[in-house]
């Protein structure tokens, strides 16, 4: 690590940050982009809205299996030299895509895409923010990458939309820009001084079992839990109940509601941004702590809102806890390892996350539709629940969340 990394606050003019937020901005597109041109997609190929939102599937699935698995290569053969690959591969194939003339070769090309890129993008520049920069500048640039995946995912179904009201297709062009960010990557960022990108990484020893003994346990359950739970909490409540609570209760149209949610995630971006700042008071594990706080407190007055302008003020609130949670989180997963094992911590991540988008929405719609509840009881419910994570998190940090207490239990 050079000597100006060791400041706290974020290195803009530098040009690494830049590759680095554009490798973490083309990671959203994965999905974003693909939602509204769904019916779009199902009219061309003449095929139901059930089969076309197979072209969701087929990229999540390959993902969920396969990120350890990148995250090992990207150990063992260095973070820059996997990177730039998937990123070829998951624009080539993206805009492949244009030249389907069938659903299942959209599906087959989309299966590649979501084998190297999207959440496993994310996490592996994530993993270069690690080995680049040291705490507290690591939580700003954490907290700049992190935001700049937030803007990207925010701008997705809005690009999506208007080129898909063109013809199916005209979204999987802008996978072209992967291909662009990938030679720039090439050209331009400079390889971590790591044991991976040495070679010095044992590629005679069992990758696993090192990876699993050199991560202190008790920690590395807390920090993933509070992945799963957030992830949970994201795309359970925010993207799945409360936009049925908007259209069944408050009688919002769909464009009204997708305006409401992204309102939520341009306010967790911009908490983001100041992660650096945060973390010269609170460790990664106070900064986690204080973001379910306002989960609990974004989620319960969801419940107790009574108007549609209650719920944008709720969902402000709830913004604010991602933009602490999702930098914070990366951050002390990043420093659970040392470097030779930490694109595999953070490509578990992916793992974590895609398992929340799987079984978030069912948390929340399952109470509605076999007990007949409302969506407010579930929405209140995992506010408490949310609460009470804080609690746990505040325990396992030993009641310690200030800046001395960030790499405890290492």
């Amino acid at each position: 690590m050079s000597g100006s990394d060791e400041s706290s606050g974020v290195p803009w003019r530098s040009p690494r940050l830049y590759l680095l937020l554009a490798t973490a901005a083309v990671a959203p597109l994965d999905v974003t982009i693909v939602g509204p041109a769904l019916p779009a997609i199902a009219d061309a190929f003449g095929v139901s809205s059930a089969r076309s939102g197979l072209v969701i599937t087929a990229f999540a699935a390959p993902g969920a299996v396969l990120a350890p698995v990148v995250g090992m290569y990207a150990d063992r053969f260095g973070r820059r030299r996997v990177v730039v690959p998937c990123l070829l591969v998951y624009g080539v194939a993206g805009v492949a895509v244009t030249l389907a003339t069938d659903l299942w070769t959209v599906l087959v090309l989309r299966a590649v895409q979501g084998s190297v890129g999207g959440s496993i993008l994310a996490s592996l520049t994530l993993a270069l923010v690690g080995d680049y920069y040291d705490s507290p500048r690591r939580n700003a640039v954490m907290g700049v990458v992190s935001a700049g995946i937030s803007f990207s995912a925010a701008a997705g179904p809005v690009l999506g939309g208007v080129l898909a009201a063109r013809s199916w297709d005209a979204p999987f062009y802008l996978y072209g820009a992967s291909v662009v960010v990938a030679g720039l990557v090439y050209r331009y960022l400079d390889a971590p001084a790591t044991a991976a990108e040495t070679g010095a990484t044992d590629r005679d020893g069992s990758y696993l079992r090192a990876a699993v003994a050199s991560l202190p346990a008790r920690r590395a359950l807390v920090v993933y839990g509070a992945t799963l739970a957030g992830f949970v909490l994201f795309f359970g409540g925010v993207l799945t109940a409360v936009p049925f609570l908007l259209e069944g209760t408050y009688g919002l149209a769909s464009g009204r509601v997708g305006a409401l949610v992204t309102g939520a995630m341009m306010v967790s971006a911009v908490v983001a941004v100041f992660n650096g700042r945060f973390a010269r008071y609170l460790s990664d594990l106070g900064l986690v702590t204080a973001g379910f706080c306002f989960y609990a407190a974004g989620l319960v007055s969801v419940w107790a809102a009574g108007s549609a302008v209650g719920v944008l003020l709720s969902l402000g609130v709830f913004g604010v806890g991602h933009g602490l949670v999702l930098p914070s989180v990366a951050s002390a997963l990043s420093a659970l390892a040392g470097p030779e094992f930490r694109g595999g911590v953070m490509s578990l991540r992916t793992s974590v996350v895609l398992g929340a988008q799987a079984i978030g929405p069912p948390l929340f719609t399952l109470p509605v539709t076999r007990l007949g509840v409302d969506y407010e009881l579930p929405l209140a419910v995992a506010g408490v629940g949310a609460g009470l994570a804080a609690v746990g998190l505040f325990a396992a940090a030993g009641g310690r969340t200030g800046v001395a207490a960030t790499v405890s239990g290492r």
